[in-house]
């Protein structure tokens, strides 16, 4: 069920900026074709999208559900990656809690630790990691990759339908097993609201405002900037980015958002 309301905060028409397309390496001219490697040579995120904080910081990996199975002595996990362009791309667990007989799609994987974190270097590509924990007991908490929205966690063989996540940490200690309510199943309310900033060059400030509840799960959001607009921004406690065809993709979770 989705129900949108919109309210456009009072606007003046004026003309703005438009900016050209980027070329496209089929239309450069031809004595300039055999340049194109060394020009982008050092643009390393070229065709990532971006999230958060600005355009010019850029997301190439983008993990997808992560489902882990945890016990007093064990754990076992996959999660699943979209790598855009080469990169280390991160796994649950810590220097503490090691992950053990990582796969990739099936073949081993070697595991290194980047900034104090697991983390397997991949090529541009879908990815499938699968790999286990082994304890003493059952930790208090475990880390998860950033960007990390989509989880489905079992405790013990118990479905947990509302994980609990802050700041990048899952915590496993008195977790909330409470089921959902089949009222409360997959509903989003969408308020979206607009400022049109009458400077040079014209600017829009977007709110989206999301009450959510239901399974954790991936929405597409259709053009959130009007037509004609550069995304310069987003600040977002959920995971979000922009799609290259302009939708805003958010992992989503039960709660109230903006």
């Amino acid at each position: 069920m989705l129900r949108v309301r919109c309210l456009l905060l009072p606007i003046l028409w004026l003309t703005f900026p438009c900016w050209a397309d980027a070329l496209k390496p089929e239309n450069v001219p031809e004595p300039l074709k055999p340049w194109i490697d060394w020009v982008l040579l050092d643009d390393t995120e070229l065709g990532c999208p971006f999230l958060y904080n600005s355009f010019e910081q850029k997301r190439c990996a983008w993990p997808s559900r992560l489902d882990l199975a945890i016990s007093g002595t064990e754990g076992r996990f996959t999660i699943a990656w979209k790598v855009y362009r080469k990169s280390w791309v991160g796994l649950p667990g810590s220097t503490k809690q090691w992950p053990l007989n990582v796969t990739v799609n099936g073949k081993p994987a070697i595991v290194t630790e980047k900034e104090g974190r697991p983390a397997v270097f991949l090529e541009a590509g879908i990815y499938d990691l699968i790999g286990n924990f082994a304890w003493d007991k059952l930790p208090d908490n475990l880390t998860i990759p950033k960007d990390t929205g989509l989880i489905d966690l079992k405790v013990n063989g118990k479905q947990i339908e509302r994980p609990n996540i802050k700041q990048g940490q899952l915590w496993l200690a008195r977790v909330d097993d409470s089921p959902v309510k089949p009222d409360e199943r997959n509903s989003l309310e969408l308020q979206v609201f607009r400022q049109i900033i009458d400077e040079i060059p014209m600017q829009a400030l977007t709110r989206l405002d999301l009450n959510v509840s239901g399974e954790q799960r991936e929405v597409k959001l259709a053009y959130p900037m009007p037509e004609g607009f550069i995304p310069l921004r987003i600040d977002s406690a959920l995971p979000a980015r922009l799609e290259p065809d302009g939708q805003l993709l958010v992992q989503v979770r039960p709660g109230r958002w903006q």
